[in-house]
Order: structure tokens, then C-alpha cells, then sequence
């Protein structure tokens, strides 16, 4: 296996015995579609009593060379002899022969009340009254359809009786009845108030009467009460307040809904009750937006003292470029991801509109690994990608053979990064970039990242950390702004090709080894393609991480910020004497003493067993 081989992830599996003492099997069940193709025009069932009436004295059968047939309008019309065939007249007295044209518009309208004679006695059928414009003596009558009258539409009938002093002759200019028009007069101030107001336009009163009135009110008072919703009206609201903004599914309210029914002593309403609820008060189940952590000013003090923290640490060695003692190769980013074997499957997918969005198979959103991503402003061939996967790690050799070579694979108890994991990621980092230069390393607030010990040994190491602060992630750190998003449309592009090579979906089975051999596979290849996108230096370069000169510089994803190195703020910050070009050696020089001082105190306190208290 090639470790610069792009489709890695469409190598075949290889099947071993070790898999099944080591693995279980996925949580895809074979489920059973049975799909039933019915060609709906042979399910039509033609009632022929509704257009014929057979007499009971009449049982002789109808010779159908003696009987002609009659197209009007698709109604079928038996005559029982050529010689009588008449003619059926439309309301206006004009006779319709066989030969009359038929709009085809009102092919399938039926006009029960009409009916068309015959000489029959046997049976009659009924005809339409529509009939085609091609004759000069035919009236047309049109049904008319019901529709839905705007405000601004209405107003405008109002004035036009008000100009012409005729129901009849406005409602037939505007193509109303006069029925409509005596209610629009009835009610003519309130849709002049609704037209002044913000409110919805629409007239209260119509449809069905609410039952549980009390429930309403006291659900909705609820509801504000969690989703913080004030009035823009309101001379006393005080922008800086913490509004709550709880998130409120529906479970929730049909619960809270239970508890209020058993207060106002009547049975709870149904689950319709509660979509009615949301429609009556204009709101909807929609996709929850996480707010950021921090307001956006104090997001500003927090992104300069990081970066001043930055400056401050280039000057702690001897320099060795534009930057001082980091050069781009130095500078690197580390952070972790959840990741899912085959994507997330419940993002947004094309649809007919008005169908069900249904898929084979089950929905995976869950965390199947975490990745760990670490990247520099130049040669990232260095540090590949790393799996976090849950387990002890008693896996078989087999399947340690089959991973890809460029992602190393850890286990976790709980499939995240700890203590013990942040120390082992250590150890494999420094083994790729070990050299006499210092490095700057730059990571999150995270507890594991934070851990003292880590920050000892790579103190140790000659390796300067820069913490990001908390709720700044989003702004100022490269793999949250420009790399992950990036892997995760590689991984996902990687992930359909695996499908459509081996799917579908539905019919692919894999055990827990076949998984994290896929995973590892997915991963290489979405890392390389990612390698191949991404200008890594220019991404280091807009975040602030990499610098040519001291000219100030803004950040696209936080508006209005600027950092400006020759602010006084930031000199007078700078102007420390601990800020020397050998602090870097100073402090892994008492790193290293600080470590060797706890590894003796531990030796001393360690409790001695009775082989070392033996005399010899």
C-alpha cells in the first residue's frame, strides 16, 4: 500500500477469521422493502349507473352493430336504433348533432342536472352545457372557481361601489358576488386597520373555534418565557441583558402541555393539537443555530492579547528571520474533529418537494472516531493525520496491516482525547519535527491541551505554546477557518466514490474492523486531496499566524477587528525584561529541572517493600 496512492480507500478488504474475535458486526439490519408497482388507470373503476338507467321491463341484449355510440364531451350515449337518433339541445334551445365541436377544457366537468332525451325508453344520460365557442348562438357558462381575495383587492371593490352606487355592476367588474361584497362593506374598518398595522392580514374569526383557549394562552406564555422573544417596541429593554434562548423541541411542549391539561382538569389534546399550536402562532421546527460563547468586543481583547502573545514570543530567540526566532516551518496548529465512518447522513439532500425524504438504511450522525489535525505553514508531510477510535486496542495484526500507512490509529475509552493520548500525540509529534530549532505550537483551551505535565515536557522540548482563548476558536484558529471544512467535503467526496464502487449504501456490511480499516483509508485519502487544496501558507498568513513586515492586519472572520503591531498597547506590553532573545533556553532549562525535582521527590516518597529493607 502506497502511502501517496489518492484511492487507498477503494483497496478491496481482506477477509480473516481475527476480525470476529476482535470486531462486531455493524448496525445496519437487513430490512425488507416490498414495493407494490399498481398502474392506477386499471383501478378505475367506471360507476356506469351514474349515466345510465336500465329499465326493468327492458332485458333484451343490445346487438352493437345495430347501436351507434356518441362522443359528447367523453360521455358515452347508447341510441337503440341509427334511424332515431335525436338531438340534444343545450339550455339556450341550440341543438347539438354529432358532428359539434367540444371544448376539450371541460372534458371531465359533469353537470348531473342536465341530461340529454332520447327516443330510448330504456335509459337516458346526462350531457354538459359547455359547449365550444364555435358557433355564434351558443353561450358559454363558466364555473366560477373559488379563490382567495387580497386586502388591497378588496378595498378596491369598496371604492368602486362607492364611485358607481351598484353591487351588481362592481361585482361584475371585479369578478366577485354581491354576497362578497355586502360582507366586505360590513367590514370595511377593520381591513383598513389591518392594511395601517404589521400585523398579519387577515381577518379574525374563520375556522375552527380553539377549544382549550386556557392551554393557548398558558403554552405560550411558557414557551416565551424560554425562548427570551422581546418586544422591539419596548422603551425599557436594555441591550446588554442576557437574554435566555433555551432550546424548545417538541417533546417538550407536548410535555409541558400534559402537565398544564392536568391543572385545568381536562383531558391533554392530541399530537395535532400541538402542530395546530405552532401554526396558530406563526412558529416552526427549525434547526437550532448555536450563539457564539463570547460577545464580539470581548472577543477583541481576547484575539489581541493572543496575538501580542505571538510577537512577544518570536522576540525570545535569536533571529532567524522577518518573523524573529519561528520561521514558517516552525509554526504550527493542532486541534481534534468527530468524525463518522460514512459522513453525516443527515445533512440536507435533494428531494421532490412535497415527498417524504426517506433513505435506506439508518441515518449515521454519530461520533464513530476522532481526528487530530496538525498542520504548518510549510511541509505538512511531516505529521499525518491521527484516529482517536473507542476500545482498548486489542486488535488484531492482521488488521493493523490493512490501516493506511500515513494515519496512526490510537485508542481511547470513550473515543476522545485525554491526559494519556495529548502525552502520546506528543512523543509522535516531536519524533517528526525534532530538530535544534524552537518550534511555537498553537492549541485551544482544552483540558487535555492544558494538562501541566504536557506543557512541562514540551516547555522542555524548547517548544513555546500559545493558547487560544475560549470562544475564539471560530475567529483566530486555522484549522477551524480554512482546513476542516475543506477535509470534510474531500471526506465526503471519498466516501461516495467508496459507495459507488461497492453500494448501495443499504446492501454494504462491515464489522468494527472492516470500519476502522475503511476509516483510516477514508482519511488518507481526504488528507491528501486536502494537502493539494489548501495554500497552507497564505491560510497562516490571513489568520495572523505568519507575518512579513510589522503593518497591521485584519481578519476576515471577525468583523471590524484590526491588530496593529505598533499600537502602544502592544509595545508597552512588550517592553518586559523577561522578554530576552534566550528565554526560550531559560525556560527549558527550569522545565527540565522541575521535572528531574518531582521524579526525585516521587522516589523518595515511594513506599518500600520488604526486599528492599532486607539487610545483606
Amino acid at each position: 500500500m502506497s502511502m501517496n496512492d489518492g484511492e487507498v480507500h477503494l483497496l478491496p478488504l481482506i477477509d480473516n477469521n481475527d476480525f470476529d474475535n476482535s470486531s462486531s458486526e455493524s448496525e445496519d439490519d437487513d430490512s425488507i422493502e416490498v414495493v407494490s408497482n399498481v398502474d392506477e388507470e386499471e383501478n378505475k373503476i367506471i360507476d356506469m349507473t351514474k349515466y345510465l338507467t336500465f329499465s326493468s321491463d327492458d332485458e333484451s341484449e343490445i346487438d352493437d352493430n345495430a347501436n351507434d355510440i356518441t362522443l359528447l364531451d367523453n360521455h358515452i350515449i347508447h341510441c337503440s336504433n341509427i334511424n332515431d337518433r335525436t338531438q340534444s339541445s343545450a339550455p339556450d334551445g341550440t341543438c347539438l348533432d354529432s358532428g359539434s365541436d367540444v371544448s376539450d377544457d371541460d372534458v371531465n366537468e359533469h353537470h348531473p342536472s342536465n341530461e340529454c332525451a332520447t327516443n330510448s325508453t330504456s335509459y337516458s344520460l346526462p350531457v354538459t352545457t359547455d359547449v365550444s365557442e364555435s358557433k355564434n348562438d351558443t353561450k358559454k357558462t363558466s364555473k366560477r372557481k373559488r379563490r382567495q381575495w387580497s386586502i388591497v383587492e378588496k378595498l378596491n371593490a369598496i371604492n368602486t361601489f362607492k364611485s358607481n352606487g351598484s353591487k351588481h355592476r362592481t361585482a361584475v367588474e371585479h369578478g366577485c358576488t354581491t354576497a362578497q361584497l355586502r360582507k366586505w362593506l360590513n367590514c370595511e374598518n377593520e381591513l383598513l386597520n389591518i392594511v395601517k398595522s404589521r400585523k398579519r392580514r387577515r381577518l379574525g374569526g374563520a375556522g375552527k373555534k380553539l377549544k382549550y383557549i386556557d392551554l393557548d394562552l398558558k403554552l405560550l406564555v411558557w414557551f416565551r418565557e424560554r425562548r427570551g422573544k422581546i418586544d422591539s417596541n419596548s422603551t425599557t429593554c436594555n441591550n446588554n441583558l442576557n437574554i435566555p434562548r433555551e432550546k424548545v423541541t417538541l417533546k417538550q411542549l407536548r410535555r409541558q402541555g400534559v402537565k398544564l391539561s392536568v391543572e385545568l382538569n381536562h383531558e391533554p389534546p392530541s399530537c395535532k393539537w400541538y402542530y395546530r399550536f405552532l401554526s396558530r402562532h406563526r412558529l416552526s421546527l427549525q434547526r437550532p443555530k448555536r450563539q457564539q460563547k463570547i460577545p464580539l468586543t470581548d472577543a477583541y481583547k481576547h484575539a489581541t492579547s493572543f496575538y501580542s502573545y505571538i510577537r512577544r514570543a518570536n522576540k525570545w530567540g535569536p533571529k532567524r528571520g522577518p518573523m524573529g526566532a519561528f520561521t514558517p516551518r516552525d509554526i504550527c496548529n493542532m486541534d481534534e474533529s468527530p468524525l463518522e465512518l460514512f459522513g453525516d447522513q443527515s445533512k440536507r439532500s435533494i428531494n421532490d418537494i412535497g415527498t417524504s425524504n426517506d433513505i435506506e438504511g439508518y441515518l449515521t450522525n454519530k461520533r464513530f472516531a476522532t481526528l487530530i489535525l496538525t498542520v504548518f505553514a510549510e511541509d505538512n508531510s511531516r505529521v499525518g493525520p491521527i484516529l482517536l477510535f473507542k476500545g482498548q486496542g486489542r486488535v488484531a495484526a492482521t488488521e493493523k496491516g490493512q490501516y493506511a500507512q500515513g494515519v496512526h490509529v490510537f485508542f481511547t475509552p470513550k473515543g476522545v482525547i485525554n491526559g494519556t493520548t495529548m502525552d502520546r500525540y506528543v512523543q509522535l509529534w516531536w519524533s517528526k519535527v525534532k530538530d535544534p530549532h524552537p518550534k511555537l505550537m498553537i492549541a485551544d483551551s482544552a483540558n487535555s491541551h492544558l494538562n501541566a505535565d504536557v506543557i512541562r515536557d514540551l516547555r522542555k522540548k524548547r517548544v513555546v505554546v500559545a493558547i487560544i482563548p475560549k470562544g475564539c476558536t471560530m475567529y483566530v484558529q486555522v484549522l477551524d477557518v480554512s482546513v476542516f471544512s475543506v477535509f470534510k467535503n474531500h471526506y465526503d467526496d471519498v466516501v461516495e466514490e467508496y459507495i459507488d464502487h461497492n453500494g448501495p449504501r443499504s446492501k454494504i456490511k462491515l464489522t468494527a474492523s472492516q470500519s476502522r480499516i475503511l476509516c483510516t483509508r477514508f482519511t488518507w485519502s481526504a488528507w491528501l486531496r486536502t494537502l493539494k487544496t489548501i495554500d497552507f501558507r497564505k491560510a497562516f498568513r490571513d489568520i495572523g499566524y505568519v507575518w512579513s513586515d510589522d503593518s497591521p492586519f485584519s481578519l476576515l472572520t471577525m468583523p471590524g477587528y484590526t491588530f496593529d503591531p505598533s499600537s502602544a498597547d502592544w509595545v508597552s506590553s512588550m517592553n518586559d525584561e523577561n522578554d530576552t532573545e534566550d528565554r526560550i533556553d531559560i525556560v527549558a532549562d527550569k522545565a527540565s529541572e522541575q521535572q528531574q525535582h518531582t521524579q526525585s521527590l516521587a522516589t523518595r516518597s515511594k513506599q518500600l517493600t520488604l526486599f528492599n529493607m532486607w539487610k545483606k
